[in-house]
């Protein structure tokens, strides 16, 4: 995750510009964790929070939110977000170590679109440390494939610039994200987790997974609507496209190259016109257990 490190990211870009949960998405996990009806909503832990986006969601719902990201850069954006009310504890600190924490002290553990950079059975392992038993586990987040409902004509198009223009710039990790978090979903059933749930919507976002998989009735993780114009900004978040614009400094902007070629594909000139896209999506929820197998 350098690129998110570097002192050339735009963090008040990523804080703007990265689109927000579907609020659904925070019933949606507390559903699964009150399943089990000993369990508490003291203590929830969000995991490479970056600048707080799905904590400040859980604030609501939980006694204490602590929020944990690698990059200080990030937490100190994190804090500049106007929150009335909101009293969310930053700590800086990778996903594999949670040292700062007792064991068995936590009730939920979330990580949105973050746990792709983790050493995974590290984290896992961690993560088990910390939960209370039967407390949850909710990895979750949107994959690099969006759906142009109305333009298909720029499905493809879109697809060579995630895949072939900025995909091996990409971070090491990336392809765990592209597969619909499959990985975790087979490695926590492998560890002895109980109840692991892997959520995927839509239903052509399957081919990208693996099995064990469940259909969700509704994009319960995110619906986010851009403009065309919101679009370039949001690609100009991704460490793809950082790396790859670093790599060719005499050459304009990737991000504007692409938005360029989708909006001609569409024949949009109104660049604040909204877009309709369906985002591939999934959650993989588990329990804590007394003993992992890992």
């Amino acid at each position: 995750m350098s690129a998110f490190s570097s002192s050339e990211y735009n963090y008040s870009g990523y804080s703007r510009d990265r689109p927000v949960y579907n609020p659904q998405l925070i019933d949606f996990m507390l559903k699964y964790h009150n399943e089990i009806n000993t369990n508490k909503t003291d203590t929830v832990v969000d995991v490479a929070t970056g600048t707080g986006i799905v904590a400040r969601l859980l604030d609501k719902s939980f006694k204490r939110v602590v929020a944990t990201d690698i990059s200080a850069k990030m937490l100190e954006t994190a804090k500049l977000v106007k929150n009335d009310g909101v009293n969310i504890e930053y700590k800086q600190a990778t996903g594999e170590d949670m040292s700062f924490l007792p064991d068995n002290s936590v009730d939920m553990i979330t990580v949105g679109t973050g746990a792709h950079w983790f050493n995974s059975e590290v984290f896992l392992k961690e993560a088990n440390r910390v939960l209370v038993e039967n407390g949850t586990l909710a990895i979750f987040g949107y994959s690099g494939y969006q759906e142009f409902v109305e333009y298909p004509q720029c499905n493809r198009i879109y697809t060579e610039f995630v895949e072939d223009v900025v995909g091996p710039y990409w971070e090491k990790g990336r392809h765990v994200l592209n597969r619909m978090y499959s990985h975790y979903n087979h490695l926590e059933r492998e560890a002895g987790f109980k109840d692991v749930f892997f959520g995927i919507y839509p239903e052509s976002a399957t081919v990208y997974a693996g099995t064990g998989y469940t259909i969700m009735d509704k994009p319960y993780v995110i619906d986010h609507k851009l403009t065309w114009s919101g679009l370039e900004n949001y690609f100009k978040t991704w460490s793809g496209v950082l790396n790859y614009n670093k790599a060719h400094p005499g050459k304009k902007d990737i991000a504007e190259i692409t938005a360029a070629r989708l909006t001609k594909a569409a024949g949009v000139t109104d660049r604040k016109t909204a877009i309709k896209l369906r985002w591939g999506q999934s959650v993989v929820m588990c329990r804590a257990v007394a003993r992992l197998l890992l």
